[in-house]
Protein backbone atom coordinates (compact mmCIF):
# COMPACT_ATOMS: atom_id res chain seq x y z
CA UNK A 1 0.00 0.00 0.00
CA UNK A 2 2.84 2.15 0.51
CA UNK A 3 3.23 4.95 -1.95
CA UNK A 4 5.14 8.24 -2.69
CA UNK A 5 3.07 11.46 -1.54
CA UNK A 6 1.84 13.00 1.56
CA UNK A 7 1.85 10.91 4.91
CA UNK A 8 -1.13 10.49 7.02
CA UNK A 9 -1.60 9.39 10.62
CA UNK A 10 -4.57 8.47 11.79
CA UNK A 11 -5.77 8.91 15.28
CA UNK A 12 -8.11 6.96 16.94
CA UNK A 13 -9.61 9.18 19.99
CA UNK A 14 -11.09 7.24 22.91
CA UNK A 15 -8.56 5.81 25.36
CA UNK A 16 -5.29 7.28 22.62
CA UNK A 17 -5.74 11.17 22.46
CA UNK A 18 -7.80 11.16 25.67
CA UNK A 19 -7.41 8.60 28.50
CA UNK A 20 -11.35 7.28 29.00
CA UNK A 21 -14.39 6.39 26.41
CA UNK A 22 -15.58 9.89 25.82
CA UNK A 23 -19.23 8.57 25.59
CA UNK A 24 -19.34 7.56 28.61
CA UNK A 25 -18.27 10.58 30.54
CA UNK A 26 -20.83 12.52 28.56
CA UNK A 27 -23.94 9.94 29.76
CA UNK A 28 -21.82 10.54 33.55
CA UNK A 29 -22.44 14.00 33.60
CA UNK A 30 -26.38 13.57 32.19
CA UNK A 31 -27.52 11.14 34.22
CA UNK A 32 -26.00 12.53 37.53
CA UNK A 33 -24.46 11.20 40.47
CA UNK A 34 -27.95 9.91 42.44
CA UNK A 35 -27.78 5.85 43.15
CA UNK A 36 -30.02 5.04 39.83
CA UNK A 37 -28.00 6.78 37.89
CA UNK A 38 -24.99 5.47 39.25
CA UNK A 39 -26.33 1.85 38.43
CA UNK A 40 -26.94 2.67 35.16
CA UNK A 41 -23.49 4.06 34.60
CA UNK A 42 -22.39 0.87 36.17
CA UNK A 43 -23.98 -1.22 33.69
CA UNK A 44 -23.56 1.08 30.28
CA UNK A 45 -19.30 1.02 31.43
CA UNK A 46 -19.79 -3.14 31.18
CA UNK A 47 -21.52 -2.87 27.55
CA UNK A 48 -19.25 0.07 26.45
CA UNK A 49 -16.49 -2.00 25.41
CA UNK A 50 -18.11 -4.70 23.92
CA UNK A 51 -20.04 -1.99 21.45
CA UNK A 52 -17.28 -0.53 20.05
CA UNK A 53 -15.74 -4.29 19.80
CA UNK A 54 -18.97 -4.88 17.64
CA UNK A 55 -19.96 -7.81 20.07
CA UNK A 56 -22.47 -5.84 21.77
CA UNK A 57 -26.15 -7.66 21.70
CA UNK A 58 -29.14 -5.94 20.18
CA UNK A 59 -30.61 -5.39 23.85
CA UNK A 60 -27.37 -4.04 25.03
CA UNK A 61 -27.12 -1.57 22.03
CA UNK A 62 -30.82 -0.57 22.73
CA UNK A 63 -29.63 -0.08 26.69
CA UNK A 64 -26.99 2.50 25.33
CA UNK A 65 -29.33 3.98 22.90
CA UNK A 66 -31.97 4.82 25.31
CA UNK A 67 -29.41 7.28 27.73
CA UNK A 68 -28.56 9.13 24.71
CA UNK A 69 -31.96 11.68 24.95
CA UNK A 70 -30.75 12.32 28.52
CA UNK A 71 -27.64 14.21 26.85
CA UNK A 72 -27.74 18.07 26.62
CA UNK A 73 -25.73 20.56 24.30
CA UNK A 74 -24.48 21.85 27.69
CA UNK A 75 -22.98 18.46 28.78
CA UNK A 76 -21.18 18.41 25.37
CA UNK A 77 -19.60 22.18 25.95
CA UNK A 78 -19.00 21.18 29.78
CA UNK A 79 -16.69 18.25 28.39
CA UNK A 80 -15.03 19.89 25.87
CA UNK A 81 -14.24 22.59 28.07
CA UNK A 82 -12.37 19.87 30.36
CA UNK A 83 -10.68 18.07 28.04
CA UNK A 84 -9.25 21.23 25.82
CA UNK A 85 -7.12 22.08 29.29
CA UNK A 86 -6.81 18.44 29.97
CA UNK A 87 -5.04 16.84 27.23
CA UNK A 88 -1.52 14.81 27.86
CA UNK A 89 1.39 17.59 26.76
CA UNK A 90 3.06 15.24 24.90
CA UNK A 91 -0.03 13.96 22.80
CA UNK A 92 -0.22 17.34 22.03
CA UNK A 93 2.83 17.74 20.74
CA UNK A 94 3.16 14.73 18.69
CA UNK A 95 0.23 16.39 17.22
CA UNK A 96 1.83 19.79 16.53
CA UNK A 97 5.05 18.18 15.58
CA UNK A 98 3.41 15.85 12.89
CA UNK A 99 1.37 19.19 10.97
CA UNK A 100 4.92 20.94 11.50
CA UNK A 101 6.38 18.52 8.78
CA UNK A 102 3.43 18.53 6.43
CA UNK A 103 1.64 15.65 7.85
CA UNK A 104 -2.06 14.94 7.13
CA UNK A 105 -3.76 14.26 10.86
CA UNK A 106 -6.52 12.30 11.06
CA UNK A 107 -9.36 11.01 13.69
CA UNK A 108 -11.65 8.15 12.71
CA UNK A 109 -13.83 7.67 16.40
CA UNK A 110 -16.63 5.52 17.31
CA UNK A 111 -17.34 8.48 19.53
CA UNK A 112 -19.34 11.26 18.47
CA UNK A 113 -18.32 14.51 16.25
CA UNK A 114 -20.51 16.57 18.20
CA UNK A 115 -17.60 17.16 20.44
CA UNK A 116 -14.55 15.60 18.96
CA UNK A 117 -14.08 18.64 16.21
CA UNK A 118 -14.48 21.00 18.49
CA UNK A 119 -11.33 19.28 20.88
CA UNK A 120 -9.71 18.68 17.56
CA UNK A 121 -10.32 22.38 16.47
CA UNK A 122 -8.52 23.47 19.56
CA UNK A 123 -5.41 21.29 18.20
CA UNK A 124 -5.34 23.04 14.81
CA UNK A 125 -6.54 19.73 13.31
CA UNK A 126 -8.92 20.41 9.90
CA UNK A 127 -12.00 19.30 11.22
CA UNK A 128 -13.04 18.18 7.59
CA UNK A 129 -10.66 15.06 8.77
CA UNK A 130 -12.60 14.29 11.33
CA UNK A 131 -15.17 11.28 11.28
CA UNK A 132 -17.30 9.98 14.14
CA UNK A 133 -20.43 9.08 14.97
CA UNK A 134 -23.30 11.78 14.99
CA UNK A 135 -26.61 12.46 16.74
CA UNK A 136 -29.91 13.69 15.60
CA UNK A 137 -31.11 16.82 18.24
CA UNK A 138 -34.39 18.43 18.59
CA UNK A 139 -33.13 21.93 20.04
CA UNK A 140 -30.66 21.55 22.96
CA UNK A 141 -31.71 17.76 23.25
CA UNK A 142 -29.78 14.85 21.70
CA UNK A 143 -32.12 12.05 20.07
CA UNK A 144 -30.32 9.34 18.70
CA UNK A 145 -27.42 8.44 16.63
CA UNK A 146 -27.46 8.61 13.08
CA UNK A 147 -26.99 5.66 11.07
CA UNK A 148 -23.07 5.10 10.64
CA UNK A 149 -20.48 2.50 9.56
CA UNK A 150 -19.05 3.74 12.44
CA UNK A 151 -21.52 2.78 15.04
CA UNK A 152 -20.08 -0.61 14.59
CA UNK A 153 -16.17 0.86 14.41
CA UNK A 154 -15.00 -3.02 14.79
CA UNK A 155 -15.81 -3.26 11.28
CA UNK A 156 -16.85 0.19 9.95
CA UNK A 157 -13.16 2.00 10.65
CA UNK A 158 -12.08 -0.53 7.87
CA UNK A 159 -14.62 -0.29 5.33
CA UNK A 160 -14.35 3.52 5.97
CA UNK A 161 -10.19 3.35 5.26
CA UNK A 162 -10.64 1.66 2.35
CA UNK A 163 -13.53 4.01 0.90
CA UNK A 164 -10.91 6.85 1.53
CA UNK A 165 -8.10 4.79 -0.77
CA UNK A 166 -9.95 3.84 -3.27
CA UNK A 167 -11.75 7.57 -3.54
CA UNK A 168 -7.93 9.12 -3.41
CA UNK A 169 -8.47 10.77 -0.69
CA UNK A 170 -5.92 8.79 1.08
CA UNK A 171 -2.91 8.90 -1.12
CA UNK A 172 0.54 7.80 0.14
CA UNK A 173 1.73 5.98 3.50
CA UNK A 174 -0.92 5.87 5.72
CA UNK A 175 -0.25 4.83 9.67
CA UNK A 176 -3.18 4.23 12.25
CA UNK A 177 -2.64 5.10 15.90
CA UNK A 178 -4.92 3.57 18.45
CA UNK A 179 -5.62 1.03 21.36
CA UNK A 180 -8.40 -1.64 20.37
CA UNK A 181 -8.76 -4.14 17.63
CA UNK A 182 -10.79 -2.00 15.43
CA UNK A 183 -7.77 0.28 14.48
CA UNK A 184 -5.49 -3.04 14.15
CA UNK A 185 -8.22 -4.43 11.82
CA UNK A 186 -7.83 -1.74 9.20
CA UNK A 187 -3.98 -2.14 9.21
CA UNK A 188 -4.15 -6.16 8.85
CA UNK A 189 -6.98 -5.69 5.79
CA UNK A 190 -4.22 -3.97 4.45
CA UNK A 191 -5.39 -0.32 3.86
CA UNK A 192 -2.84 1.24 6.53
CA UNK A 193 1.20 0.68 6.47
CA UNK A 194 1.79 0.44 9.81
CA UNK A 195 -0.22 0.92 13.36
CA UNK A 196 0.99 2.43 16.25
CA UNK A 197 -0.88 0.40 19.23
CA UNK A 198 -1.50 2.23 22.40
CA UNK A 199 -1.31 0.90 25.62
CA UNK A 200 -0.96 3.49 27.66
CA UNK A 201 -4.56 4.19 29.02
CA UNK A 202 -6.38 0.67 27.88
CA UNK A 203 -6.95 -1.55 30.79
CA UNK A 204 -7.18 -4.54 28.27
CA UNK A 205 -3.83 -4.19 25.94
CA UNK A 206 -4.27 -5.76 22.33
CA UNK A 207 -2.09 -9.34 22.62
CA UNK A 208 0.89 -9.83 21.05
CA UNK A 209 0.88 -8.61 16.69
CA UNK A 210 3.50 -9.04 13.67
CA UNK A 211 4.23 -6.74 11.21
CA UNK A 212 4.73 -3.16 10.80
CA UNK A 213 3.85 -2.22 14.63
CA UNK A 214 5.33 -0.42 17.48
CA UNK A 215 3.13 -0.04 21.31
CA UNK A 216 3.26 2.73 22.93
CA UNK A 217 3.64 2.39 26.44
CA UNK A 218 3.49 5.97 27.34
CA UNK A 219 2.15 8.97 25.20
CA UNK A 220 5.56 10.25 25.06
CA UNK A 221 6.20 7.30 22.55
CA UNK A 222 3.97 7.96 20.05
CA UNK A 223 6.06 10.27 18.47
CA UNK A 224 9.24 8.19 18.24
CA UNK A 225 7.26 5.25 16.91
CA UNK A 226 5.54 7.31 14.51
CA UNK A 227 8.98 8.72 13.53
CA UNK A 228 10.71 4.86 13.30
CA UNK A 229 7.52 3.63 11.60
CA UNK A 230 7.83 6.38 8.54
CA UNK A 231 11.41 6.23 8.18
CA UNK A 232 11.22 2.18 7.69
CA UNK A 233 8.66 3.04 4.89
CA UNK A 234 10.60 5.19 3.03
Amino acid sequence: MTATGTTHVIFDFDQTLVNHESTLAIIQSAIGDSPAGQAMLEQLQLIAPKALAGRASAWELLSLIKVIPRIRRQHIQRYVDTVIGSLDPALMLTLHNLQREGVQVHILSGGYTEWIAPIARSLDIDTRNVLANRLFWAGSRALCPRPSPLINPGTGKSRIVRRWRESGRLQGRALIVGDARSDHQVYVDGWVDGFVCADYYTRHPMPEMSGHILRAASPQQVYPHLQALIGALS
